[in-house]
């Protein structure tokens, strides 16, 4: 009875084998993967308040809760491909959990490959290509749907299972251009900011427009699709108001280097009466590194008028010929 009670609990085994693409341990086992994950401060990255999800303060990004990332991981069981992992609370005390949970591979000394990215977005389904979010619509904000984080600390040498908690390490993949903005007293008060226009040369990609340009996890290479454009208008989303204290605005890029500076040209709304087209200045940098925030400040002032002491300089005498007109 002991031996057919043995045999029926082996079979049954197999049976849920067949049932599922692969036998994996359970969570009881002590095996599933957890993570922490990180955003790394070493470059500055945006004094701003994002409009959702993840906080930026001062030069520090911290998770919020309901932020998402993806997570790929060719050794677990079964194979993370896409995997979706949700935040609970906020900043360095958030915990993550995965939305199908994944487990350590045998044997316990394979060292285990992870690449990340965040926000997360369901359809991608290889690490080398992950979709970079459109970036022609921008309302002077970071927006953290938009600001692509990656990870690929442990891409290489991985990591063990004895380690515990996976730790991933996150990192800006795109450029992020702040934009300081002052006026004078040439200027009247009240002037608000209507738009802001970054345009590089004809050639040059700069922003994507449809989401079909991919980056690879691994590298931080982005390789963009056919819809990309060299410049793109932004229109604040709030009310910018301008004075002698500097107004902040952004605007997210490709990293790359260009073919020529991008130029920043700026309309105003004087004084709520009238319309002003600031013309086009260069920003002189031609080379943005992923990751990295470039800083410009903007002084906005009317060049007045000036005249120097005019010089007279006496009628030159011309003798006229003779009129002689008749009656």
């Amino acid at each position: 009875m002991k031996k057919m009670l043995f045999l029926t609990a082996v079979a049954a085994a197999w049976i849920a084998c067949d049932r599922d693409d692969e036998c994996r341990p359970t969570a009881d086992d002590g095996q599933q993967i957890t993570i922490l994950a990180g955003i790394a401060d070493s470059k500055p990255v945006s004094d701003v308040i994002p409009e959702s999800k993840t906080t930026i303060t001062g030069s520090t990004a911290a998770w919020k809760s309901g932020d998402q990332l993806g997570l790929f991981c060719t050794q677990s069981v079964p194979a993370a491909v896409n995997v979706s992992f949700s935040a609970t609370g906020n900043g360095a005390s958030a915990t993550w959990s995965a939305d199908s949970p994944i487990y350590w591979g045998a044997p316990a000394t394979t060292p285990h490959t992870f690449l990340a990215y965040s926000p997360y977005a369901s359809g991608n389904s290889s690490a080398s290509a992950v979709k970079v979010p459109a970036l022609n619509v921008q309302t002077g904000t970071v927006n953290p749907a938009l600001d692509l984080l990656i990870s690929n600390n442990l891409a290489s040498s991985g990591v063990l299972r004895s380690a515990g908690a996976v730790g991933l390490v996150f990192t800006h993949a795109l450029s992020l251009l702040e934009f300081d903005i002052t006026i004078n007293s040439s200027i009247a008060a009240n002037t608000t900011l209507t738009s802001f226009t970054v345009a590089a040369g004809s050639s040059d990609k700069v922003y994507t427009t449809d989401g079909n340009s991919t980056i690879a996890l691994s590298t931080g290479a982005i390789t963009p699709g056919s819809g990309v454009t060299n410049t793109t208008t932004m229109t604040p989303g709030a009310t910018v108001t301008l004075s002698a204290t500097s107004a902040s605005v952004y605007v997210l890029v490709l990293p790359g280097t260009y073919s020529q500076a991008p130029t920043l040209a700026i309309n105003l709304n004087e004084g709520g009466t009238s319309a002003i087209a600031v013309p086009p200045a260069s920003l002189t940098t031609t080379t943005f590194a992923a990751g990295s925030k470039y800083t410009y400040a903007v002084s906005i002032a009317r060049t007045a008028i000036t005249i120097s002491n005019p010089t007279i300089t006496d009628w030159t005498n011309v003798n006229g010929s003779a009129i002689n007109p008749g009656l």
